[in-house]
């Protein structure tokens, strides 16, 4: 059975969906942009409710319709199909009503979410590093990655690796770069392999501009303007900064995009323009703009939490002699001696574009879990990996 297909195999849906209307309010304080933002999730979430449901996040839209892929249900429903009805402006209040369907979703398996999920978070590209300047926060190409690293690790549903050094993109902007029409990283799988991660987390910070242009007071209540911020994007007659990011989660197998999301906030930057603050150091959180940079990141640890936790856990065998496994996992993983695994076959085919995809073939071999080391852990099989020609880089899978 190929990858991909077992992969789909996940997200099935097995009960019948309800549709529901409901309408979401915010007030019309800054960009209409956000503001309809923070309304349509009002929507979603009263919809959600309607039904019995929990929404977990904010989603993209596209012509009035919200796509499948980009609603995201924390509990036992998902939103799909959203269609925006109608919009109005009513007393400094935002209103929108949309139409979703609420289906009841297919639970896990237990052993999915048995076991830690092994991840390697790369470094995160920036896409106009000019707009750093302003508080000197050059250091969240490593930083931003490296918060997510610990929080992802205190969540304790996922290992999260830290490869923050390592850069996937050689061009931020055009990011995610060296794909395929099916959204492969090529780049993610050689850093999946090199770092024993199942999955590859990278991203690109899109945007760190002050919003507007209009002269106003600085912090100090002086009035000034400084053509060379605003040249850049910095103007710093605006106290509102933007803070823009995609977030992008690729398997470490295949290469094929699983996750792709963009995340928006904005907030008062409160210190001085020549103030060396740096990203997420104490005087980065105590800025009303680091409050909801700090909100957001919280919103993409649950999402890459929720995204993987009913995928399957896999791990790589890297030595098979006679009936004995060494297999590329360890006690992090919450496995023990006596787990049980199916054992795969790793190979590969090509497209109509010959273009190269991942091959997992099912050995119908179970596999027992002996001794668990720090680095790695040893399986027992009946048969020997000869007489089943079991290799390095083959696979075993928990479902």
């Amino acid at each position: 059975m190929r990858y991909f297909l077992l992969i789909l195999s996940l997200i099935i849906v097995r009960a019948e969906a309800i549709t529901v209307e409901a309408t979401g309010e915010a007030p019309l304080n800054g960009a209409i942009s956000y503001v309809r933002e923070q309304a349509l999730e009002d929507a979603m979430r009263q919809a959600s409710l309607r039904a019995g449901a929990h929404v977990s996040s904010t989603q993209l839209m596209e012509h009035g319709v919200v796509s499948q892929d980009d609603v995201r249900i924390r509990s036992q429903a998902q939103l799909k199909n959203v269609e925006v009805l109608w919009e109005d402006q009513l007393n400094g209040i935002y209103q929108i009503a949309i139409r979703a369907d609420v289906t009841p979703e297919a639970m896990c398996p237990a052993s999915t979410q048995r076991y830690r999920k092994a991840i390697a978070v790369a470094g995160f590209g920036l896409a106009n590093p000019m707009q750093a300047t302003l508080g000197r926060l050059e250091n969240i190409e490593q930083d931003l990655p490296r918060l997510l690293v610990n929080t992802l690790n205190n969540h304790g549903a996922v290992h999260a690796l830290d490869a923050t050094r390592v850069s996937l993109f050689q061009d931020p902007r055009r990011a995610p770069s060296m794909e395929t029409q099916q959204q492969r990283l090529t780049t993610s799988v050689a850093l999946a392999t090199q770092m024993g991660a199942q999955y590859v987390v990278s991203g690109v910070v899109r945007d760190l501009s002050m919003a507007g242009s209009a002269p106003n007071k600085t912090i100090a209540g002086e009035q000034r303007m400084n053509p060379w911020l605003t040249l850049v994007g910095l103007d710093s007659s605006s106290h509102q900064r933007q803070f823009v990011m995609d977030v992008f989660v690729h398997d470490g197998l295949s290469g094929a995009m699983l996750f792709h999301r963009s995340y928006s906030a904005h907030g008062d930057w409160t210190r001085a323009d020549t103030e060396r603050t740096g990203f997420a150091t104490p005087q980065f959180w105590q800025t009303p703009y680091g409050d909801e940079v700090r909100e957001l990141l919280s919103g993409v640890v649950d999402d890459v939490d929720e995204v993987l936790r009913c995928q399957p856990f896999m791990a790589r065998i890297v030595k098979a002699r006679g009936n004995r496994l060494h297999i590329e996992a360890s006690a992090g993983a919450g496995i023990r001696p006596g787990d049980k695994f199916q054992v795969y076959r790793t190979g590969t085919f090509y497209n109509l574009d010959l273009e190269p995809r991942t091959e997992l073939s099912d050995m119908a071999t179970e596999v027992v879990v002996k001794q668990v080391q720090p680095q790695f852990v040893v399986a027992e099989m009946q048969l020997s990996a000869e007489h089943l020609a079991i290799q390095r880089d083959d696979m075993v899978i928990a479902w």
